[in-house]
């Protein structure tokens, strides 16, 4: 309907769609007409509001042209206004003006008199050489004659200036000749005055500052120039300390004759000393690249260079220091070969002598003897002297430099480490088959001494870090390896002193296969086999364990000897047939017998515990730990609860399988039958059906596999008892140099081998694997 166009008849065909609409009619007209009404009324409202704005619009135009009327009024008035005001002053400002012109005359006129009076007694005086005087003269021309800078172009001001330039040069000229009349003579009249002649000199300009300094020093250093130059013998590395000595007394001269006459913010001797040695430097870096490299004469000439360093930085302590000895760094290298050479010789003298403690090297005395006695560390002397003639190189070189030459350092010392070991150590472990008593004295000589080595090897390192260069220290070698070989020959010396041990118990284990175990009908005392196997073990650690310093080390040597007696025990009850209950429980006695034994082994460090163990029995049971204690008892117990099951009777299977359960604590079918065979029950399948079955219902905490039934031999694996000769050997463990033969039971043992110093409970965390396989569950 708001289109212009307008057609009607579309809405009234929608209107009157049919004829029964046209009744509507009245109705439809009635509502057009009232529309229509309305709309009539609001067309007048709009008409009648439009006409209202349009006459306010028209009230506000002619409001508006009546206040731009008045604003031009306004600003015509101000116009004549600043007129009338600037006629009325025009004469107030040309009198300012007159004024300020009058006083910039009086004022240029005035300092224009200033500056001739001046300049005249200027001219008087520079004759006198009376340079304090002169100085402050001087000082008010200079002022004055930058306020005239600005009238240079006036000839009159020109010429004046010329006149002052004059003066100065002439002054400049009589200061230079004064300087030379007072090397000549010291008057001290003159040099008094001379101080103020440098502060002219700087007053008129820098540059004759620093053409007297230059003339000052040039004379200074003309003769040492002369005499110290490389084409002369008095400039070789020979005579470098003749050069500091003679510079010494250069400044000493200066010190003592000229310092006074120099301001003191010029620092001449200071920076004659700068210039000193930069031509040092320059001179040496040709001479070295000349010479043949030779490590004394650099060495004692870099002592020399460091020691002049440190007197002229106690003298002028500033913030930089002087620095000749940076030219000798990349010639360290010569004097590092030296050190090689020397530790070489070090190594073969240590070769040519024994490296037992001097109380040891008698075969003919008794071990337990000696220590009783005079317990003496059995420690080589040698690895001592090795770290005193490593430090005593690394002091040396640390005074001369801590930069990059001490990288070069490290790869020595880490390099006579290795020879150390190859050719020191190593040599003097015996083989398996000359194992004896003599050869504990050895073997726990190397373990201390690997000991020694390896904590100072850590100290060692950290020193390097310390006195490095912060910009070197990532690239200083790791002595990581040199740890690594000397606790691996630990582990080694270990390994061979419980290899010598189980070649003595060879005896003891030839008695128990060879024993009537099938007559025995009751248990008697303890066998034989385990009498002599606790002599053997005794007289063997009264010598071992006195002989061991660290106490970690003697922890880790029971406990590898308590692993191997248990491993071997168990292992051996395979060859018992037919395995009968009196048999094991005969055995279980002796295995209570052996715990006792074990309980007391560390006791037997002190060589004097069996003299002292029945007068003072606590005090001895005091020094035992209790995680050792723990450590001992958890182990037996496994082995005890293997031979608890091997006493339960094969029938009734579900209380045989329901002990197993409780004593052994796993779920492996393997270890219940190797339990099977020891006890020689052939038919197996229905106790391992049943077993299967029992598994099913889901009985809690069971382990994987029992660590110790897990390393028992299979019964097909073994052989019958007369063709073996005890049990499996210990070998030490295999070390990359030495390509011997290992076996199994060191290979089983040698991971679980202690590598430092640490603590008992640190070394039982290390060997929790291993000891695993003697408990029961998991908790």
């Amino acid at each position: 309907m708001d289109d212009y166009n307008y057609d009607p008849s579309n809405h009234l065909h929608e209107v009157f769609n049919s004829p029964d609409t046209l009744k509507e009619l009245p109705q439809l007209l009635s509502h057009v007409n009232q529309y229509k009404l309305e709309l009539s009324q609001q067309i007048q409202s709009d008409i009648n509001i439009y006409n209202s704005q349009l006459t306010h619009i028209n009230q506000l135009n002619t409001n508006i042209s009546s206040l731009i009327e008045t604003i031009e009024q306004v600003k015509s008035n101000a116009n004549e206004t600043q007129t009338s005001i600037t006629h009325m002053t025009s004469s107030i400002q040309q009198l300012d003006c007159y004024k300020k012109n009058l006083v910039l005359s009086m004022t240029i006129l005035k300092r224009l008199q200033m500056l001739m009076n001046v300049n005249n007694q200027l001219s008087e005086i520079i004759h006198s050489h009376n340079y304090k005087e002169i100085y402050s003269l001087l000082g008010v021309v200079k002022q004055l004659l930058s306020f005239f800078k600005p009238y240079k172009s006036l000839d009159e001001i020109n010429q004046i200036n010329l006149l002052i330039i004059h003066s100065q040069n002439k002054l400049i000229d009589d200061i230079f000749i004064d300087f030379e009349e007072y090397v000549k003579n010291h008057d001290s009249e003159l040099g008094d005055q001379l101080i103020y002649g440098c502060q002219i000199l700087e007053l008129i300009d820098v540059q004759y500052k620093e053409k007297l300094t230059n003339w000052f020093y040039n004379l200074k250093l003309k003769d040492f120039k002369t005499i110290f130059n490389n084409f002369d013998e008095a400039g070789s590395l020979d005579n470098l300390n003749r050069r500091f000595i003679y510079f010494q007394k250069i400044l000493t001269d200066i010190q003592q004759n000229y310092k006074d006459i120099f301001p003191q913010e010029w620092k001449i001797d200071y920076e004659i000393s700068v210039i000193f040695c930069k031509l040092t430097k320059q001179d040496l870096t040709e001479l070295l690249l000349q010479k043949k490299k030779d490590s004394k004469i650099i060495l004692e000439n870099l002592t020399k260079t460091l020691e002049f360093e440190k007197l002229l930085n106690s003298i002028f302590e500033t913030s930089e220091l002087f620095n000749i000895s940076q030219v000798f760094e990349p010639y360290l290298y010569v004097w590092v070969q030296d050190q090689d050479k020397l530790l070489n010789q070090k190594i073969l003298e240590f070769n040519s002598n024994s490296q037992l403690p001097l109380e040891f090297q008698d075969s003919n005395k008794s071990i337990l003897e000696i220590l009783k006695i005079n317990n003496v560390p059995n420690l080589s002397n040698s690895c001592t002297e090795l770290f005193k003639f490593f430090y005593k190189i690394l002091s040396q070189m640390v005074k001369l430099s801590n930069g990059e030459i001490l990288i070069e350092l490290a790869k020595l010392f880490s390099k006579y480490l290795f020879e150390y070991h190859n050719r020191i150590l190593t040599p003097l472990i015996p083989m398996d088959e000359d194992l004896n008593n003599e050869s504990f004295k050895y073997l726990t000589m190397i373990l201390n001494t690997g000991d020694y080595l390896v904590n100072n090897i850590e100290d060692l390192s950290k020193k390097f870090t310390n006195l490095i260069r912060s910009q070197y220290k990532s690239r200083l070698p790791s002595f990581d390896s040199s740890q690594e070989i000397f606790s691996q020959l630990i582990n080694k010396c270990i390994g061979k002193l419980i290899t010598k041990l189980t070649n003595d118990y060879k005896i003891c284990w030839r008695e128990f296969y060879n024993m009537n175990w099938q007559l025995l009908d009751q248990v008697n005392d303890i066998s034989s086999y385990m009498i002599e196997l606790k002599s053997i073990t005794l007289n063997n650690i009264q010598i071992i364990l006195p002989l061991i310093i660290r106490e970690s080390f003697i922890r880790n040597f029971n406990d590898k000897l308590i692993d191997y007696l248990i491993v071997t025990i168990a292992n051996n009850l395979r060859t018992i047939k037919p395995l009968t209950e009196v048999c094991v429980e005969q055995i279980l006695l002796d295995v209570y017998s052996l715990k006792d034994l074990c309980l007391k082994l560390p006791l037997y460090s002190d060589p004097n515990y069996i003299e002292n163990a029945t007068n003072n029995s606590e005090n001895n049971h005091a020094s035992i730990s209790k995680s050792y204690e723990k450590y001992v008892n958890s182990n037996f117990h496994n082995l005890e609860s293997l031979l608890k099951l091997l006493i339960v009777p094969a029938y009734p299977l579900e209380n045989l399988i329901e002990s197993y359960f409780e004593l052994i604590g796993d779920k492996s079918i393997t270890n219940f039958s190797k339990i099977l065979n020891l006890k020689g029950i052939n038919q197996q399948f229905e106790y391992i059906e049943n077993f299967k079955l029992q598994l099913t219902i889901g009985i809690d905490n069971l382990q994987t596999s029992n660590k110790l039934l897990s390393i028992l031999e299979q019964e097909e694996d073994s052989t019958a008892p007369n063709s073996r000769v005890g049990t499996p050997e210990i070998t030490s463990p295999r070390l990359p140099p030495m390509k011997k033969n290992i076996n199994q039971f060191e290979k089983n043992l040698r991971e679980f081998a202690m590598t430092g110093e640490t603590h008992v409970n640190k070394f039982n965390e290390n060997f929790k694997n291993f000891g695993k396989f003697f408990r029961k569950d998991n908790d």
